[in-house]
């Protein structure tokens, strides 16, 4: 389904109004063309009554005046005086006095004509017929004359009109948007200096309405990621000294337990465990930081580092018909080591938690690192995606200017992380 462009409000407006000038202009036009052929049918009529009050004035004064006989005009003082073919022609029709009745005939020279019939009583009492008969060629040539001067002289109004109305309007719309564009300028400088107070009083109430719940959604907001940022800092902190001791309980047991005791492995897993939540406790400490400190970089293998993880992290596939498959096509290479080892953890004993029978796919390149695995297809892909580890490797992935994506659909979730863009921005800089 195609999407319709996403324009300014001035722009949608402007295109609106003019469409609707357009509209205004062709209807004015179209209702003064009617009005137009209208006016020339009355102007006929009412020039035909004229005559006919005439001529009952000139035969009351003298009732002995000649009545006028000729092809094109003719006068009756009744009904019956009117020639059988010419009463025939108009017959058909009731005559309503002072209302003329048009008809068209062919003439005998088999011109076209168009004949008028009127009926008329003012000054008499038996009343007057009066008949006229004109080309139509004649008629229809000035009809066409009388419209085409109308509608010439009715474009330049019209046109005029228009123009000041569309300015009018186009003023009015000016006005009506300067409010929004004083907000979004306003929402533009509070986006910059989030941490100011930005306090501006706009000329339209709802504008002021929306500024404020705007300020108070963006203060919630604040408030929010203080409380997440505090807590973080805290927890962080009070992690520290428990890890530390217990970093320093294992490396005592370390120097009496030998590699051939049954209970090393476990110690090792102890060690590498608490190792795990050491670094996470300086990263989340590290993230609460509003503005943190630029990590420092360190040359590593990355397909070491990933091999070592997925060695540390296999007892999550103890019972399962799973295996890993690492593809690596990556060079040492500086990057944020710790912060890597990290999210890639997170991300590898995602996989291995929930990966369905099959193989792991880890890929490694210089700029990428991505791990597919096999899920079944009863498990919620929410629950797959979900949790402090992928939270933390999209937060981690976000202040490096990493991208990190992560998919899942119903036989694969896959999840790529690419530094590649953020280490040539750190280049250039």
């Amino acid at each position: 389904m195609s999407q319709s462009p996403v324009r300014s409000l001035a722009a949608q407006s402007r295109r609106q109004l003019a469409a609707i000038a357009v509209a205004i202009f062709i209807g004015l036009l179209a209702l003064v063309t009617v009005f137009s052929f209208y006016q020339i049918s009355q102007a006929g009529k009412n020039y035909m009554r004229l005559d006919a009050i005439k001529l009952e004035q000139k035969l009351a004064a003298d009732p002995n005046y000649p009545l006028p006989q000729s092809d094109t005009v003719s006068a009756y003082r009744d009904w019956q005086a009117i020639p059988k073919s010419v009463r025939d022609l108009f017959s058909s029709e009731p005559i309503q006095p002072d209302d003329p009745i048009e008809i068209q005939r062919i003439n005998d020279s088999g011109a076209r004509e168009y004949g008028y019939l009127l009926y008329s009583d003012h000054h008499l009492s038996q009343g007057l017929y009066l008949v006229e008969f004109e080309a139509a060629e004649k008629i229809e040539a000035l009809a066409a004359m009388i419209v085409e001067r109308s509608l010439a002289d009715a474009s330049v109004l019209i046109a005029a009109f228009m123009l000041v109305l569309v300015t009018v309007i186009g003023l009015l719309f000016n006005n009506a948007l300067k409010p929004l564009k004083e907000l979004v300028a306003w929402s533009a400088r509070v986006k910059t200096h989030p941490d100011q107070a930005i306090d501006v009083r706009f000329s339209v109430r709802e504008v002021n309405q929306i500024a404020d719940h705007l300020m108070a959604s963006l203060q919630q907001v604040r408030e929010h990621n203080q409380r997440e940022q505090q807590f973080l800092k805290h927890a962080s902190h009070e992690l520290r000294t428990p890890l530390a001791i217990m970093q320093a309980s294992l490396d005592t047991l370390s120097l009496r337990i030998g590699e051939k005791d049954a209970s090393y492995p476990a110690l090792q897993r102890a060690s590498r465990a608490n190792a795990n939540m050491m670094a996470l406790s300086e990263s989340l400490l590290w993230l609460a930081r509003q503005h943190p400190d630029k990590v420092r970089q360190s040359k590593v293998d990355l397909g070491s580092l990933c091999a070592t993880l997925v060695d540390e992290l296999a007892y999550l596939t103890a019972h399962k018909p799973v295996t890993v498959h690492i593809d690596n096509h990556s060079d040492p290479i500086c990057i944020e080591r710790d912060l890597f080892r990290i999210a890639s953890a997170n991300l590898i004993r995602n996989a291995l938690t929930y990966s369905a029978p099959g193989v792991i796919e880890i890929e490694i390149t210089n700029g990428q690192f991505s791990i597919a695995n096999p899920i079944d297809s009863d498990v919620d892909e929410n629950q797959i995606g979900f949790g402090l580890g992928l939270q933390l490797v999209e937060r981690i992935a976000g202040q490096l200017n990493w991208h990190f994506e992560f998919q899942c659909d119903a036989e694969m979730a896959r999840a790529v992380i690419n530094w590649e863009a953020a280490h040539k921005m750190t280049g250039e800089s």
